[in-house]
């Protein structure tokens, strides 16, 4: 229950019998095995983003989300178009390094355009999540 992945654990087995007289017998070690557990499971989908636009006056948009209940989540990537029928792989990433916080601001937005965001979890291990359901807002 309470493995790590990567680290290193080494495993042997043996056979417990009931000998002559009813006490138990065991055998010799088994080969032993040696295991490293790797992540391969990527984090769930984030919810929804919600976007608003960060101050009447000016033409940016806040982006909120809630935060993955995983406990190795690394960060967050934002994705950002303003045709939500392109193929996810087509949006522009908007953050050059893991987001750690749940906020962002997208201050390079043009008024009266509308933008839509979707979210990607990555955890320590550099498993990606599925995009979460895309937000959209039209800038101020």
């Amino acid at each position: 229950k309470s493995f790590q992945f990567g680290a290193n654990y080494r495993y042997i087995v043996r056979a417990v019998s009931l000998g002559t007289g009813g006490a138990q017998v065991e055998s010799l070690n088994s080969n032993a095995v040696s295991v490293s557990p790797l992540d391969t499971f990527a984090p769930a989908a984030p919810e929804r983003p919600s976007v608003a636009p960060s101050e009447p006056s000016s033409a940016r948009l806040a982006i909120f989300f809630a935060a993955n209940k995983e406990p190795d989540i690394a960060g967050y990537n934002i994705y950002r178009s303003t045709d939500p029928n392109l193929p996810k792989q087509s949006w522009t990433r908007l953050n050059p390094q893991l987001l750690t916080r749940t906020t962002f601001q997208d201050d390079k937005v043009e008024s009266g355009k509308t933008y839509y965001y979707y979210i990607v979890a990555v955890d320590k291990a550099g498993n990606s999540s599925p995009p979460s359901d895309v937000g959209s807002e039209k800038a101020p």
